[in-house]
Protein backbone atom coordinates (compact mmCIF):
# COMPACT_ATOMS: atom_id res chain seq x y z
CA UNK A 1 0.00 0.00 0.00
CA UNK A 2 1.37 3.41 -0.96
CA UNK A 3 2.00 5.97 1.78
CA UNK A 4 0.00 9.27 1.84
CA UNK A 5 3.16 11.12 0.81
CA UNK A 6 3.68 8.84 -2.20
CA UNK A 7 0.04 9.22 -3.24
CA UNK A 8 0.28 12.99 -2.89
CA UNK A 9 3.44 13.27 -4.98
CA UNK A 10 1.98 11.00 -7.68
CA UNK A 11 -1.22 13.06 -7.70
CA UNK A 12 0.65 16.34 -8.08
CA UNK A 13 2.86 14.88 -10.82
CA UNK A 14 -0.09 13.66 -12.87
CA UNK A 15 -2.10 16.84 -12.24
CA UNK A 16 0.69 19.19 -13.20
CA UNK A 17 2.63 17.38 -15.88
CA UNK A 18 0.15 14.93 -17.29
CA UNK A 19 0.34 11.29 -18.23
CA UNK A 20 1.23 10.95 -21.87
CA UNK A 21 -1.43 8.88 -23.64
CA UNK A 22 -3.19 8.67 -27.00
CA UNK A 23 -2.94 12.03 -28.76
CA UNK A 24 -1.51 13.79 -25.71
CA UNK A 25 1.62 15.92 -25.79
CA UNK A 26 4.09 15.78 -22.92
CA UNK A 27 3.49 18.50 -20.36
CA UNK A 28 6.04 21.01 -19.03
CA UNK A 29 9.37 19.56 -17.95
CA UNK A 30 9.11 18.83 -14.20
CA UNK A 31 12.82 19.48 -13.70
CA UNK A 32 12.09 23.21 -13.88
CA UNK A 33 9.80 23.06 -10.85
CA UNK A 34 10.57 22.42 -7.20
CA UNK A 35 9.73 19.04 -5.71
CA UNK A 36 6.17 18.98 -4.36
CA UNK A 37 5.81 19.57 -0.65
CA UNK A 38 3.69 16.64 0.62
CA UNK A 39 2.28 18.74 3.49
CA UNK A 40 0.74 21.38 1.22
CA UNK A 41 -2.73 20.93 -0.26
CA UNK A 42 -2.87 18.88 -3.47
CA UNK A 43 -3.55 22.07 -5.39
CA UNK A 44 -2.39 24.13 -8.36
CA UNK A 45 -1.85 27.14 -6.05
CA UNK A 46 -1.78 26.20 -2.33
CA UNK A 47 0.28 29.15 -1.05
CA UNK A 48 1.66 32.58 -1.83
CA UNK A 49 3.82 32.51 -4.98
CA UNK A 50 2.58 28.98 -5.81
CA UNK A 51 5.26 26.85 -4.11
CA UNK A 52 7.81 26.85 -1.27
CA UNK A 53 10.53 28.10 -3.64
CA UNK A 54 8.37 31.25 -4.19
CA UNK A 55 8.82 31.02 -7.98
CA UNK A 56 5.24 32.08 -8.90
CA UNK A 57 5.48 30.08 -12.15
CA UNK A 58 3.12 27.22 -12.95
CA UNK A 59 3.00 24.11 -15.13
CA UNK A 60 -0.72 24.70 -15.71
CA UNK A 61 -2.10 26.57 -18.73
CA UNK A 62 -3.53 30.07 -18.59
CA UNK A 63 -5.39 31.97 -21.32
CA UNK A 64 -3.68 32.17 -24.70
CA UNK A 65 -5.47 35.23 -26.02
CA UNK A 66 -6.76 33.27 -29.00
CA UNK A 67 -9.94 32.31 -27.18
CA UNK A 68 -12.63 34.52 -25.72
CA UNK A 69 -11.68 35.42 -22.15
CA UNK A 70 -14.58 35.77 -19.76
CA UNK A 71 -14.30 38.04 -16.71
CA UNK A 72 -15.91 37.19 -13.38
CA UNK A 73 -15.91 39.52 -10.37
CA UNK A 74 -16.80 38.94 -6.71
CA UNK A 75 -17.09 42.03 -4.52
CA UNK A 76 -15.45 42.40 -1.11
CA UNK A 77 -14.99 45.26 1.33
CA UNK A 78 -11.21 44.86 1.51
CA UNK A 79 -8.48 43.52 -0.81
CA UNK A 80 -6.85 40.08 -0.61
CA UNK A 81 -3.22 39.93 -1.70
CA UNK A 82 -3.11 36.12 -1.91
CA UNK A 83 -5.77 33.57 -2.85
CA UNK A 84 -5.21 29.82 -2.45
CA UNK A 85 -6.92 26.84 -4.05
CA UNK A 86 -7.93 23.95 -1.83
CA UNK A 87 -7.22 20.35 -2.63
CA UNK A 88 -10.01 18.51 -4.45
CA UNK A 89 -13.15 17.77 -2.46
CA UNK A 90 -14.85 14.37 -2.96
CA UNK A 91 -16.99 15.84 -5.76
CA UNK A 92 -13.86 17.11 -7.56
CA UNK A 93 -14.42 20.79 -6.86
CA UNK A 94 -11.76 23.12 -5.50
CA UNK A 95 -12.57 26.16 -3.38
CA UNK A 96 -10.74 29.48 -3.24
CA UNK A 97 -9.71 30.60 0.24
CA UNK A 98 -8.59 34.11 1.11
CA UNK A 99 -7.80 36.55 3.89
CA UNK A 100 -8.37 40.27 4.07
CA UNK A 101 -8.23 42.93 6.76
CA UNK A 102 -11.26 41.70 8.72
CA UNK A 103 -12.20 38.21 7.58
CA UNK A 104 -11.27 34.90 6.04
CA UNK A 105 -13.49 33.51 3.31
CA UNK A 106 -14.14 30.53 1.08
CA UNK A 107 -15.48 31.05 -2.43
CA UNK A 108 -16.63 28.75 -5.21
CA UNK A 109 -14.71 29.79 -8.35
CA UNK A 110 -16.65 27.45 -10.67
CA UNK A 111 -19.43 28.48 -12.99
CA UNK A 112 -19.89 31.77 -14.83
CA UNK A 113 -19.76 33.82 -11.60
CA UNK A 114 -17.84 33.26 -8.39
CA UNK A 115 -19.81 33.11 -5.14
CA UNK A 116 -19.02 33.08 -1.47
CA UNK A 117 -19.53 29.82 0.40
CA UNK A 118 -18.79 31.41 3.77
CA UNK A 119 -17.14 34.47 5.33
CA UNK A 120 -15.88 34.46 8.90
CA UNK A 121 -14.58 37.39 11.00
CA UNK A 122 -10.93 36.91 11.87
CA UNK A 123 -10.04 35.64 15.32
CA UNK A 124 -7.36 38.33 15.51
CA UNK A 125 -7.62 41.58 13.52
CA UNK A 126 -4.58 43.75 12.77
CA UNK A 127 -4.62 47.37 11.75
CA UNK A 128 -1.81 46.59 9.31
CA UNK A 129 -3.28 45.27 6.03
CA UNK A 130 -0.05 43.41 5.25
CA UNK A 131 -0.48 41.19 8.33
CA UNK A 132 -2.39 38.15 7.12
CA UNK A 133 -1.68 38.85 3.45
CA UNK A 134 0.52 35.75 2.99
CA UNK A 135 -1.44 32.54 3.56
CA UNK A 136 -1.22 28.84 2.78
CA UNK A 137 -3.46 25.76 2.92
CA UNK A 138 -2.15 22.33 3.94
CA UNK A 139 -3.02 18.76 3.01
CA UNK A 140 -5.64 18.61 5.80
CA UNK A 141 -7.48 21.64 4.41
CA UNK A 142 -6.25 23.93 7.18
CA UNK A 143 -5.75 27.58 6.22
CA UNK A 144 -2.91 29.32 8.10
CA UNK A 145 -3.10 33.10 8.48
CA UNK A 146 -0.47 35.32 10.16
CA UNK A 147 -1.47 37.62 13.03
CA UNK A 148 0.24 40.34 15.05
CA UNK A 149 1.80 37.76 17.36
CA UNK A 150 1.44 34.36 15.72
CA UNK A 151 -0.86 32.37 13.48
CA UNK A 152 -4.55 31.51 13.26
CA UNK A 153 -5.84 28.31 11.65
CA UNK A 154 -9.19 27.80 9.92
CA UNK A 155 -10.93 24.93 8.17
CA UNK A 156 -14.25 23.34 7.26
CA UNK A 157 -16.82 22.66 9.96
CA UNK A 158 -17.66 19.50 8.00
CA UNK A 159 -14.45 18.06 6.54
CA UNK A 160 -14.85 17.00 2.92
CA UNK A 161 -17.90 19.22 2.32
CA UNK A 162 -17.16 22.03 -0.16
CA UNK A 163 -20.28 23.90 1.05
CA UNK A 164 -19.25 23.68 4.70
CA UNK A 165 -19.07 26.72 6.95
CA UNK A 166 -15.64 27.90 8.12
CA UNK A 167 -14.57 27.30 11.72
CA UNK A 168 -11.43 28.29 13.66
CA UNK A 169 -8.99 25.39 14.16
CA UNK A 170 -6.74 27.04 16.71
CA UNK A 171 -4.40 29.94 17.40
CA UNK A 172 -0.69 30.19 18.12
CA UNK A 173 0.42 33.29 20.03
CA UNK A 174 3.92 34.34 21.01
CA UNK A 175 4.53 36.34 24.16
CA UNK A 176 5.74 39.96 23.76
CA UNK A 177 9.20 38.83 24.89
CA UNK A 178 9.40 36.17 22.17
CA UNK A 179 9.05 38.24 19.03
CA UNK A 180 9.66 41.61 17.45
CA UNK A 181 6.82 42.97 15.34
CA UNK A 182 3.91 41.26 13.60
CA UNK A 183 4.22 38.07 11.57
CA UNK A 184 4.83 39.14 7.98
CA UNK A 185 5.41 35.99 5.92
CA UNK A 186 4.91 32.24 6.16
CA UNK A 187 5.89 29.08 4.33
CA UNK A 188 5.73 25.34 4.95
CA UNK A 189 8.84 23.25 5.51
CA UNK A 190 9.19 19.94 3.72
CA UNK A 191 8.80 18.12 7.04
CA UNK A 192 5.49 19.82 7.75
CA UNK A 193 6.19 22.75 10.09
CA UNK A 194 4.84 26.25 9.40
CA UNK A 195 7.81 28.62 9.06
CA UNK A 196 7.31 32.33 9.68
CA UNK A 197 9.16 35.64 10.02
CA UNK A 198 8.16 38.80 11.87
CA UNK A 199 8.74 42.39 10.80
CA UNK A 200 11.44 42.75 13.46
CA UNK A 201 13.46 39.72 12.41
CA UNK A 202 12.10 36.86 14.50
CA UNK A 203 12.19 33.59 12.53
CA UNK A 204 10.19 30.64 13.79
CA UNK A 205 8.71 27.25 12.97
CA UNK A 206 5.57 25.85 14.59
CA UNK A 207 3.93 22.44 14.34
CA UNK A 208 0.72 22.53 12.31
CA UNK A 209 -1.30 21.56 15.39
CA UNK A 210 0.50 24.34 17.33
CA UNK A 211 1.84 21.82 19.86
CA UNK A 212 5.50 22.89 19.58
CA UNK A 213 7.59 25.72 18.18
CA UNK A 214 11.17 26.98 17.81
CA UNK A 215 12.43 30.56 17.50
CA UNK A 216 15.54 32.41 16.37
CA UNK A 217 16.26 36.15 16.46
CA UNK A 218 18.13 37.85 13.61
CA UNK A 219 20.10 41.08 14.11
CA UNK A 220 18.63 43.96 16.14
CA UNK A 221 18.50 46.24 13.09
CA UNK A 222 16.98 43.70 10.69
CA UNK A 223 13.56 44.61 9.25
CA UNK A 224 11.47 42.16 7.21
CA UNK A 225 8.77 43.44 4.85
CA UNK A 226 8.12 40.42 2.62
CA UNK A 227 7.61 36.68 2.94
CA UNK A 228 10.13 33.82 3.06
CA UNK A 229 11.23 30.89 0.90
CA UNK A 230 12.15 27.34 1.96
CA UNK A 231 13.81 24.37 0.29
CA UNK A 232 13.73 20.62 0.86
CA UNK A 233 17.07 20.68 2.74
CA UNK A 234 15.65 22.79 5.56
CA UNK A 235 16.90 26.14 4.29
CA UNK A 236 14.66 29.08 5.25
CA UNK A 237 15.49 32.20 3.22
CA UNK A 238 14.78 35.59 4.79
CA UNK A 239 15.80 38.93 3.31
CA UNK A 240 15.94 41.89 5.64
CA UNK A 241 16.64 45.58 5.23
CA UNK A 242 20.36 44.80 5.53
CA UNK A 243 21.13 41.16 4.85
CA UNK A 244 20.18 37.97 3.07
CA UNK A 245 19.90 35.01 5.47
CA UNK A 246 19.75 31.27 5.12
CA UNK A 247 18.38 30.10 8.46
CA UNK A 248 18.78 26.34 8.74
CA UNK A 249 15.99 24.18 10.15
CA UNK A 250 17.63 20.94 11.30
CA UNK A 251 14.36 19.26 12.23
CA UNK A 252 14.92 20.06 15.90
CA UNK A 253 16.27 23.62 15.96
CA UNK A 254 16.75 26.80 13.93
CA UNK A 255 20.38 27.71 13.39
CA UNK A 256 22.65 30.41 11.96
CA UNK A 257 25.69 28.18 12.40
CA UNK A 258 27.50 27.69 9.04
CA UNK A 259 28.25 24.13 10.12
CA UNK A 260 24.54 23.35 9.65
CA UNK A 261 24.40 24.99 6.20
CA UNK A 262 23.25 28.43 7.35
CA UNK A 263 24.79 31.65 6.03
CA UNK A 264 24.46 35.43 6.09
CA UNK A 265 25.34 37.83 3.27
CA UNK A 266 25.35 41.61 3.04
CA UNK A 267 23.85 43.26 -0.03
CA UNK A 268 23.54 46.87 -1.27
CA UNK A 269 20.27 47.66 0.49
CA UNK A 270 20.03 51.33 -0.43
CA UNK A 271 18.38 54.05 1.65
CA UNK A 272 14.80 55.04 2.37
CA UNK A 273 12.17 53.15 0.37
CA UNK A 274 10.69 54.74 -2.75
CA UNK A 275 6.99 55.46 -3.23
CA UNK A 276 4.87 52.33 -3.05
CA UNK A 277 7.56 50.32 -1.24
CA UNK A 278 6.57 48.58 1.99
CA UNK A 279 9.95 48.68 3.73
CA UNK A 280 13.65 49.34 3.46
CA UNK A 281 16.02 47.13 1.53
CA UNK A 282 14.79 44.48 -0.87
CA UNK A 283 11.25 44.78 -2.17
CA UNK A 284 10.99 41.09 -2.91
CA UNK A 285 10.44 37.80 -1.17
CA UNK A 286 13.53 35.65 -1.85
CA UNK A 287 13.09 33.11 -4.64
CA UNK A 288 14.93 29.81 -5.02
CA UNK A 289 16.22 29.24 -8.57
CA UNK A 290 17.39 25.86 -9.75
CA UNK A 291 16.36 22.26 -9.09
CA UNK A 292 17.97 18.85 -9.67
CA UNK A 293 21.38 19.24 -11.29
CA UNK A 294 20.91 22.97 -11.98
CA UNK A 295 22.89 25.68 -10.20
CA UNK A 296 21.16 26.51 -6.90
CA UNK A 297 20.65 30.24 -6.44
CA UNK A 298 18.64 32.70 -4.31
CA UNK A 299 17.17 35.67 -6.20
CA UNK A 300 16.13 39.09 -4.86
CA UNK A 301 15.94 42.69 -5.96
CA UNK A 302 17.80 45.22 -3.81
CA UNK A 303 16.87 48.70 -2.61
CA UNK A 304 19.40 50.80 -4.47
CA UNK A 305 18.13 53.88 -6.28
CA UNK A 306 18.88 52.05 -9.51
CA UNK A 307 17.57 48.65 -8.45
CA UNK A 308 19.67 45.57 -9.13
CA UNK A 309 18.76 41.92 -9.49
CA UNK A 310 20.98 40.11 -7.00
CA UNK A 311 21.78 36.38 -7.00
CA UNK A 312 23.35 34.43 -4.14
CA UNK A 313 24.83 30.94 -4.15
CA UNK A 314 22.27 28.87 -2.23
CA UNK A 315 24.48 26.05 -0.98
CA UNK A 316 28.27 25.90 -0.91
CA UNK A 317 30.08 28.66 -2.78
CA UNK A 318 31.99 27.09 -5.71
CA UNK A 319 35.62 26.66 -4.64
CA UNK A 320 36.92 28.47 -7.73
CA UNK A 321 34.55 31.45 -7.30
CA UNK A 322 35.96 34.92 -6.70
CA UNK A 323 33.96 37.90 -5.35
CA UNK A 324 32.43 40.10 -8.05
CA UNK A 325 34.47 43.06 -6.80
CA UNK A 326 36.65 43.99 -3.83
CA UNK A 327 34.48 44.26 -0.75
CA UNK A 328 31.57 42.34 -2.25
CA UNK A 329 30.26 39.39 -0.31
CA UNK A 330 31.64 36.25 -2.00
CA UNK A 331 28.21 34.61 -1.76
CA UNK A 332 26.84 37.09 -4.32
CA UNK A 333 26.80 35.34 -7.70
CA UNK A 334 25.48 38.26 -9.76
CA UNK A 335 24.41 41.86 -9.36
CA UNK A 336 22.88 43.45 -12.48
CA UNK A 337 21.00 46.76 -12.81
CA UNK A 338 17.31 46.68 -13.77
CA UNK A 339 16.58 49.43 -16.32
CA UNK A 340 13.40 48.19 -18.03
CA UNK A 341 15.02 48.94 -21.38
CA UNK A 342 16.22 52.49 -20.66
CA UNK A 343 20.03 52.56 -21.07
CA UNK A 344 20.15 55.94 -19.34
CA UNK A 345 18.08 54.92 -16.33
CA UNK A 346 19.30 56.22 -12.98
CA UNK A 347 16.45 54.81 -10.88
CA UNK A 348 14.13 51.81 -10.90
CA UNK A 349 11.76 50.32 -8.34
CA UNK A 350 9.89 47.06 -7.74
CA UNK A 351 7.95 45.85 -4.70
CA UNK A 352 7.06 42.52 -6.33
CA UNK A 353 8.90 39.27 -5.90
CA UNK A 354 10.93 38.05 -8.84
CA UNK A 355 9.12 35.61 -11.14
CA UNK A 356 11.35 32.60 -11.82
CA UNK A 357 11.11 29.69 -14.25
CA UNK A 358 14.18 27.59 -14.98
CA UNK A 359 17.10 30.01 -15.16
CA UNK A 360 14.83 32.90 -16.25
CA UNK A 361 13.77 35.74 -13.93
CA UNK A 362 11.24 38.51 -14.65
CA UNK A 363 10.98 41.83 -12.81
CA UNK A 364 8.11 44.35 -13.14
CA UNK A 365 8.24 48.12 -12.72
CA UNK A 366 6.57 49.77 -9.71
CA UNK A 367 7.92 53.31 -10.16
CA UNK A 368 5.24 55.73 -8.92
CA UNK A 369 7.40 58.84 -8.90
CA UNK A 370 8.36 60.71 -5.74
CA UNK A 371 8.29 59.41 -2.20
CA UNK A 372 5.46 61.81 -1.41
CA UNK A 373 3.18 59.74 -3.65
CA UNK A 374 3.27 56.91 -1.10
CA UNK A 375 0.50 54.34 -1.06
CA UNK A 376 -1.82 56.87 -2.68
CA UNK A 377 -0.32 56.06 -6.06
CA UNK A 378 -1.06 52.37 -5.55
CA UNK A 379 -4.60 52.88 -4.29
CA UNK A 380 -5.47 55.34 -7.05
CA UNK A 381 -4.22 52.98 -9.74
CA UNK A 382 -1.25 54.96 -10.97
CA UNK A 383 0.21 53.19 -13.99
CA UNK A 384 3.83 52.10 -14.18
CA UNK A 385 5.19 50.55 -17.37
CA UNK A 386 8.06 48.17 -17.90
CA UNK A 387 8.92 44.46 -17.65
CA UNK A 388 12.41 42.96 -17.94
CA UNK A 389 13.64 39.37 -18.15
CA UNK A 390 17.05 38.14 -17.08
CA UNK A 391 18.67 34.72 -17.37
CA UNK A 392 21.50 33.00 -15.56
CA UNK A 393 24.01 31.23 -17.80
CA UNK A 394 25.55 28.32 -15.83
CA UNK A 395 28.39 27.89 -18.35
CA UNK A 396 29.65 31.46 -17.98
CA UNK A 397 28.23 32.10 -14.50
CA UNK A 398 26.79 35.37 -15.74
CA UNK A 399 23.37 37.00 -15.40
CA UNK A 400 22.24 38.91 -18.47
CA UNK A 401 19.20 40.89 -19.55
CA UNK A 402 17.37 38.88 -22.23
CA UNK A 403 14.68 41.40 -23.11
CA UNK A 404 12.94 44.49 -21.81
CA UNK A 405 9.55 45.83 -22.84
CA UNK A 406 8.96 49.39 -21.57
CA UNK A 407 5.43 49.42 -23.01
CA UNK A 408 3.89 46.70 -20.82
CA UNK A 409 2.06 47.84 -17.65
CA UNK A 410 2.22 45.65 -14.53
CA UNK A 411 1.85 48.54 -12.07
CA UNK A 412 1.33 46.95 -8.66
CA UNK A 413 0.56 43.22 -8.88
CA UNK A 414 2.69 40.09 -8.63
CA UNK A 415 3.14 38.44 -12.06
CA UNK A 416 2.90 34.75 -12.87
CA UNK A 417 3.97 32.51 -15.76
CA UNK A 418 2.55 29.39 -17.41
CA UNK A 419 5.05 26.86 -18.73
CA UNK A 420 2.21 25.34 -20.79
CA UNK A 421 1.40 28.52 -22.72
CA UNK A 422 4.89 30.11 -22.37
CA UNK A 423 3.24 33.36 -21.31
CA UNK A 424 3.79 35.77 -18.44
CA UNK A 425 0.55 37.13 -16.93
CA UNK A 426 0.03 40.25 -14.88
CA UNK A 427 -2.77 42.66 -14.04
CA UNK A 428 -2.16 45.81 -16.09
CA UNK A 429 -3.51 49.33 -16.45
CA UNK A 430 -4.02 51.02 -19.83
CA UNK A 431 -5.62 54.45 -19.55
CA UNK A 432 -8.70 54.02 -17.37
CA UNK A 433 -8.91 50.28 -18.02
CA UNK A 434 -7.54 47.49 -15.87
CA UNK A 435 -6.36 44.55 -17.96
CA UNK A 436 -4.95 41.04 -17.99
CA UNK A 437 -1.66 41.20 -19.89
CA UNK A 438 -0.21 38.18 -21.71
CA UNK A 439 3.52 38.48 -22.53
CA UNK A 440 5.71 36.05 -24.48
CA UNK A 441 8.23 34.54 -22.04
CA UNK A 442 10.92 34.17 -24.72
CA UNK A 443 10.65 37.53 -26.51
CA UNK A 444 8.83 39.96 -24.20
CA UNK A 445 6.33 40.80 -26.91
CA UNK A 446 2.75 41.57 -25.92
CA UNK A 447 0.52 38.65 -26.96
CA UNK A 448 -2.79 40.03 -25.69
CA UNK A 449 -4.32 42.64 -23.39
CA UNK A 450 -7.84 41.89 -22.12
CA UNK A 451 -9.83 44.58 -20.29
CA UNK A 452 -11.16 43.39 -16.93
CA UNK A 453 -12.91 46.57 -15.81
CA UNK A 454 -12.70 50.35 -15.94
CA UNK A 455 -13.17 51.14 -12.25
CA UNK A 456 -10.71 51.02 -9.38
CA UNK A 457 -12.52 47.92 -8.12
CA UNK A 458 -10.30 46.00 -10.57
CA UNK A 459 -7.08 47.54 -9.17
CA UNK A 460 -4.75 44.65 -8.26
CA UNK A 461 -3.23 46.67 -5.36
CA UNK A 462 -0.23 44.34 -4.71
CA UNK A 463 -2.25 41.16 -5.27
CA UNK A 464 -0.85 38.14 -7.10
CA UNK A 465 -2.03 36.96 -10.50
CA UNK A 466 -2.41 33.20 -10.00
CA UNK A 467 -2.99 30.30 -12.39
CA UNK A 468 -5.72 27.90 -11.34
CA UNK A 469 -7.34 24.90 -13.01
CA UNK A 470 -9.02 24.95 -16.44
CA UNK A 471 -7.00 27.80 -17.93
CA UNK A 472 -8.02 30.28 -15.25
CA UNK A 473 -6.17 33.30 -13.86
CA UNK A 474 -7.44 34.80 -10.60
CA UNK A 475 -6.35 37.84 -8.63
CA UNK A 476 -7.41 39.83 -5.64
CA UNK A 477 -8.39 43.44 -6.26
CA UNK A 478 -8.99 46.58 -4.22
CA UNK A 479 -12.66 45.68 -3.84
CA UNK A 480 -12.88 41.95 -4.46
CA UNK A 481 -11.67 39.07 -6.63
CA UNK A 482 -11.40 38.81 -10.39
CA UNK A 483 -11.39 35.58 -12.43
CA UNK A 484 -10.35 35.36 -16.07
CA UNK A 485 -11.04 32.19 -18.01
Amino acid sequence: MKSPRTIFCLSIFLLAFGAVGCGQKPGPDPKNFPPPNPYLADSPWPMAHANPYIQASSPFPGPTGREEIGVGFLAAEFPSVILVYSGPYPDGRRMLWGSNLLEVFKADPGGPEMRYVDRLPKAHVSGDPIVGAYILIDLDGTLFVPTEAGLDAYGDLVPGDPESKIVPRGSFTLSPAEHRGPVVGINLTYDGWVAFATAGGTVGVVARDFSAYRLLQLGPDDEVSNSIAVDEQGGIYVVTSRKMYRVQWTGTELSLDPATGAWTALYEAGGDPAAGRLGKGSGSTPTVMGTGEMDKIIVITDGQELMHLVLFWKDEIPPDWSPLAPGKDPRIAAEVPVTFGDPGATSSVSEQSVLVYGYGAVVVNNDYGTDEAGMGAVLSGAAAFGVEKFAWDPSTRKLESIWANPGIPCPNGIPTMSASTNLVYCIGKRGADWTLEGIDWDTGESVFSRVTGSTNAYNSVYAAAEIGPDGTVVSGTLQGLVKLK
